[in-house]
């Protein structure tokens, strides 16, 4: 039997609320024991379901509750996906790993991002035109095996006066 049945079928947001609510009660503290970083009636709010509680504020609330944010988010995952904490973990960290070893969460340059993903698309276009080039393919062929037109082949094309 999954450790929370139904569970998938819940809002994000109640499932959050729920385990707020649950490490709070185990934690022992009242809903005025939280007063300094949220207010009770929020809190009660947030708990139910009912609001959506904000990044910065759930770090704070996590302070008091002596969790991190990511392990609350982790029992979230579990129970929206009916797994037990143990089963959700090794399912995340074996994802974690294949994102870093796809340079997901690498950090951009400012040039990067200040040029875009269509940018990048661009530098990604004139690379593998120029390789393509170099290999001997024709403009009709490139622009054929890219997916783009022979006018874009032809804007990244090196002319023989530029390959000095």
């Amino acid at each position: 039997m999954l450790p929370f049945p139904g569970a998938m079928k819940m809002s994000y947001k109640k499932v959050l609320g729920g385990v707020i609510r649950d490490i709070r009660l185990r934690s022992g503290l009242t809903h005025d024991a939280c007063a300094e970083v949220i207010n009770a009636t929020y809190l009660r709010q947030i708990e139910k379901g009912f609001s959506v509680i904000r990044i910065d504020t759930l770090v704070a609330l996590c302070d008091v509750l002596d969790v991190s944010p990511s392990q609350v988010l982790l029992i979230v995952e579990a129970r929206r996906a009916g797994k037990g904490v143990e089963e959700q973990l090794a399912a995340s960290s074996k994802r974690l790993l294949t994102l870093l070893d796809a340079g997901r969460f690498e950090p951009f340059g400012q040039e990067d991002v200040a040029r875009g993903i269509r940018g990048q698309k661009a530098d990604a276009t004139r690379d593998e035109t120029r390789r393509l080039q170099a290999d001997g393919l024709s403009k009709a062929e490139i622009a054929r095996k890219l997916g783009v037109t022979v006018r874009t082949v032809e804007r990244y094309w090196i002319k023989p006066a530029e390959s000095d």
